[in-house]
């Protein structure tokens, strides 16, 4: 299934405030260089042609399979316990930013995004993926249908009809060459002033790809 649809308003960059002693964590797929040295280029020309905005630092940009918000450190262990054995029931898989969007549809718009490609088999993955992290938090998965992107600013103020048509026009197509993903990661998102900081917690191999 390819997702370039409305993606879903949660994402890491919410639920700022946290019980002391915990950790705000996400699960994501990490983008290559070679993708952040294509999206350094587009947001070049969109940061020219838009109205101001928070873009995304490149080195920080990622495919959220799961924003899993605060947890008392001790969950970490058995949350990275069970991932790993999700992530090596799928092999590496190739993606593509492609295309994009804003969010919420028909209104200003308050979030733009870049859609993401690949294989059937991330929709599941990702589904496992939530699963997994249900079954060892206290956590409950979005409802919502899973839809992959990679957000590049949140509009504020927000984008009226005509600055999002322009930014609508703007990413269409492909944003780079395909990558192949082949580890999943469980971040530690620190907020401050500058913005979001990430650290890698735990890393989870996918299998390699069958040889044709």
């Amino acid at each position: 299934m390819r997702g370039e649809d409305r993606p879903r308003a949660r994402d890491s960059a919410e639920d700022a405030a946290g019980p002391p002693g915990s950790l705000r964590l996400f699960v994501a797929f990490a983008l290559s260089d070679e993708v952040r040295t294509a999206m350094r280029r587009r947001l070049a020309r969109l940061r020219s042609l838009l109205p101001q905005a928070r873009w995304v630092d490149p080195d920080n940009a990622h495919l959220t399979l799961a924003f899993l918000g605060h947890h008392p450190e001790d969950r970490v262990a058995p949350l990275a316990a069970a991932l790993r054995d999700v992530f090596w029931r799928y092999p590496a898989m190739p993606l593509r930013l492609h295309g994009g969007g804003t969010f919420p549809q028909g209104r200003p718009a308050r979030v733009a995004w870049v859609g993401v490609r690949g294989p059937a088999e991330l929709l599941p993955l990702q589904h496992d993926v939530a699963d997994a992290a249900a079954s060892v938090l206290e956590w409950e998965p979005e409802k919502r249908p899973f839809h992959p992107h990679v957000t590049l600013t949140r509009c504020n103020p927000s984008w009226q009809r005509a600055q999002a048509e322009r930014f609508h026009s703007e990413v269409q197509g492909s944003w780079g060459e395909e990558f192949l993903v082949e580890e999943g990661v469980l971040y530690r998102s620190r907020l401050s002033p500058r913005g979001a900081q990430y650290q890698a917690l735990e890393r989870f191999p996918l299998r390699a790809p069958e040889p044709a």
